[in-house]
């Protein structure tokens, strides 16, 4: 049976050889220690794109103060912020000016058709009259027609005999009522004195007029290319065949 001390010397003792290839272990190991000591790293040639750097800290300088002055904005400001540009008054579409449109809240395409149907001769005689402007939604018109006010509403209801009256006159667009035309011998300049007629229709009406030898009835009229029930509708009063 072994003793201890020669288990020991069994298992801790070593040849020559082997003491020398511990010590050689032992060297490369401490070699490997030091070496990062000795030999500095090698530094990453990274090139940074400056223009775009400047942009990204543009951009996070921007996001921050942004944060910055929404986070100080009460919840109740930020919910009606779209909102308090709108003022909501009593008005007529028939003389309120371009500004006073974008104030009620309307977009400036809505703004601008507008204008350019009162330019053109196009007169409201009932606030109901407003659902007619191209690209006003209904919510829009609804939300206005409690605020129209219409200073003419009540004085020409009664359109043919404003006809009859005026038909005899001189037909001028300086006035502030339409004058009857005949359709088979008016010209173009007295077809645009009627409300929605700008150049182009009166011309078409015209050309048509002539290509099928004159009108028979005033609904013949309606039959222009280009001519809008809506703009006919608003025309037909003031239409006479003789």
């Amino acid at each position: 049976m072994q003793t201890i001390k020669s288990i020991w010397k069994d298992y801790f003792t070593f040849s020559k050889k082997e003491r020398n290839a511990v010590f050689i272990l032992l060297f490369i190991l401490a070699v490997i220690i030091a070496l990062p000591l000795f030999v500095p790293a090698k530094k990453l040639d990274i090139k940074i794109d400056t223009k775009l750097q400047q942009q990204l800290d543009s951009l996070q300088r921007t996001r921050s103060q942004y944060k910055n002055n929404y986070d100080s904005v009460p919840a109740s400001d930020t919910i009606n912020q779209k909102n308090t540009s709108i003022k909501l008054f009593q008005f007529d579409p028939n003389t309120l000016d371009e500004q006073g449109f974008k104030q009620l809240g309307l977009s400036d395409k809505v703004v601008h058709t507008i204008i350019n149907y009162k330019n053109k001769g196009g007169h409201f005689k009932t606030p109901q009259d407003i659902k007619k402007i191209y690209g006003l939604s209904s919510a829009d018109a609804e939300r206005l027609i409690p605020f129209i006010k219409i200073a003419s509403a009540g004085k020409n209801d009664n359109y043919k005999n404003d006809v009859k009256q005026n038909e005899n006159k001189p037909t001028t667009s300086n006035t502030n009522y339409y004058h009857a035309i005949n359709i088979n011998t008016a010209t173009a300049e007295e077809w645009k004195t009627l409300p929605g007629i700008g150049d182009v229709i009166a011309n078409r009406i015209v050309k048509f007029r002539n290509s099928m030898g004159g009108f028979k009835s005033v609904d013949d009229v309606k039959k222009t290319y280009g001519l809008s029930d809506s703009t006919f509708n608003l025309i037909r009063s003031y239409l006479i065949l003789k």
